[in-house]
This record gives structure tokens, C-alpha cells and sequence, in this order.
């Protein structure tokens, strides 16, 4: 074990025999140190700070953690569960025992395995989700833009809003919730765009020109040199939707910075007007896949 000293140099009330801290300018002696009058009386403490406990062995943690997965609880730990917690422990205990089998315990190693295999699970899942909703768009004749910002887009976002529910009711400010979601969302566009066109930039720079490309791309494959091929996505009606979504982004931020200096809170507050702010996002939602998918099927 590891120890280390901070001393901390404290003013005794020569009433209550509270202290009070100062700041120190330099080491001084662990011994307490008289002065002349009752608001000179300085007094050293000496506070040893121990290392973190050890992390679990790897068995006995992943042991807990399927059991607590198969146990329900209330919403503090260790409470009795209602009739509530039990139904949603029990309609929710596939996954959790899923998860719990699959996924390395967040206290081994650091918790970077538990990383890996949760970012591994994401992947799996977003693609399956994305399957899913690609069949049910072409069984029901939904194009596939509409399909994306409809079906696809809650099935990714709705474990966010959940995410973000949970850090607004548990945190004293609105900080972990709205950077939930703008962490996310700068993930999607970022990582989820960048990632996948540098991939495809750097295989059709190292392939070169096909037949396939060639007939797919003629205009492209004509303005490139002879056996070169470049990644290309075509922008399509991208302008529109990406102005109506600033738009809405707009109004959000509008609406938050109302909150902020008339209502003197990001979230919460009055009844009435945490109503009336969760129907006006929500209209920014519908307003936006709308608008957006009248203009995918050529509406407007």
C-alpha cells in the first residue's frame, strides 16, 4: 500500500473547537502549534490517504454480477421492490442476464473489458436493429431514408433517452443529461459518418477501379485516371434535412436558454412548464421526420 500525507493547517474557534481551513504556504510540523490568542491557535492534521482496494478476482465478480442481474430491486439498493420493479425486473431479465453472462465485470482490469465487449454488443445490436427495420421498411414499400430517421433512429436513440432520464433524476444539474445527448449525437456524426467513409476511402484506394464501380459511377469513373477509384456518396436531398434539422437544433437551444434565464433551470421546475417544454421538443421531433420524409417521398 501506498500512503501519502496532506497536511492541512486549521483555525480552532476558540468557541465551538471547530476549525476552519487555511491555506497553507509551505510544510510545516506535525505538532500542533500554539500562538499567542485563541484566533492564532493553528492545529496540523495529518491524513493519510490509502490506495484503492485491490480489483475482485475475475470469477467471484462476474459470479455477483449474474446474481445480482437475477435478483430485482427497488429503486434504491437494497429496498424492498415494489410490484412495479418486479414486473420490469422480470419482463427486462433476458437482457440482463444476457448481458451479465457476456460482459466482463466493470471492476476487472481497469473495467476496459467490460469496454470492449459493451462497444463489441452495441455494434451487433445496431446492425441488427438496422436489418430489422430495413425488412419492415421493404414489406410495408417505406422508403429507406424514411425508414432511417423513423424506425432506425428511435431504435439507436431510445437507450439515450433512457440514459438521459436516468442522469436528470439522479444528478443535482441538468449537466449529465443534455451532454448525454450531445455526446451521443457528436458520436453519430463524427465517429458514425467519419469512421465508415475513411474505411471505404482507404478500400477503394487500395482496390482500384472495378467493372461494378465503373458501371455504377460512369461520371465519376470517367473523371478519374485509368484503374484509380475513389468512395463516393451521393448527397441526394442531404441540404434539406440537414437545414430543417439545424433548425430544430435551434429551437432547442432556445427553448434551453429561456429555461436557463427566465425559468432559472435547464430542467424541471413548475409542472406546467416541464410540460410544456417536454410537448415543444417533442413537436421539434415530429416537425422534423415530417417534413424530412414528405420531402424523401417527393411531397415537397
Amino acid at each position: 500500500r501506498v500512503t501519502w500525507a496532506d497536511r492541512l493547517s486549521l483555525r480552532r474557534d476558540s468557541t465551538t473547537g471547530r476549525g476552519a481551513p487555511l491555506a497553507g504556504d509551505g510544510p510545516r510540523s506535525d505538532e500542533a502549534t500554539e500562538g499567542a490568542g485563541a484566533d492564532k491557535d493553528l492545529v496540523e492534521i495529518e491524513m493519510v490517504v490509502e490506495d484503492e482496494a485491490p480489483a475482485p478476482a475475475l470469477l467471484p465478480a462476474w459470479r455477483e454480477q449474474i446474481d445480482e442481474a437475477l435478483t430485482p430491486f427497488g429503486d434504491d439498493y437494497g429496498e424492498r421492490p415494489a410490484a412495479r420493479d418486479v414486473a420490469l425486473h422480470y419482463a427486462f431479465l433476458p437482457w440482463k442476464l444476457l448481458y451479465a453472462l457476456l460482459c466482463p465485470p466493470a471492476g476487472y482490469a481497469g473495467g476496459i473489458p467490460c469496454f470492449a465487449v459493451a462497444l463489441v454488443h452495441i455494434g451487433l445490436l445496431t446492425a441488427v436493429v438496422a436489418d430489422l427495420a430495413g425488412i419492415l421498411g421493404c414489406v410495408a414499400g417505406i422508403p429507406d431514408p424514411v425508414t432511417a430517421i423513423t424506425l432506425v433512429a428511435l431504435g439507436t436513440s431510445l437507450p439515450d433517452t433512457f440514459a438521459s432520464k436516468i442522469a436528470a433524476v439522479n444528478e443535482p444539474t441538468a449537466d449529465a443529461s443534455i451532454t448525454n445527448v450531445t455526446g451521443s449525437n457528436s458520436v453519430n456524426v463524427f465517429l458514425g459518418l467519419g469512421l465508415p467513409w475513411l474505411v471505404g476511402a482507404l478500400h477503394w484506394a487500395a482496390v482500384g477501379a472495378t467493372p461494378e464501380w465503373a458501371q455504377r459511377y460512369p461520371d465519376v469513373a470517367a473523371a478519374q485516371p485509368a484503374g484509380r477509384a475513389v468512395f463516393v456518396v451521393r448527397g441526394g436531398d442531404l441540404g434539406f434535412s440537414t437545414a430543417l434539422f439545424v433548425a430544430c437544433c435551434l429551437a432547442g437551444t432556445a427553448l434551453v436558454l429561456y429555461r436557463r434565464f427566465v425559468a432559472g433551470a435547464e430542467l424541471g421546475g413548475a409542472p406546467g412548464l416541464k410540460w410544456r417544454s417536454s410537448a415543444f421538443l417533442v413537436a421539434l421531433w415530429v416537425a422534423y421526420t415530417a417534413l424530412a420524409s414528405l420531402r424523401f417521398v417527393g411531397v415537397i
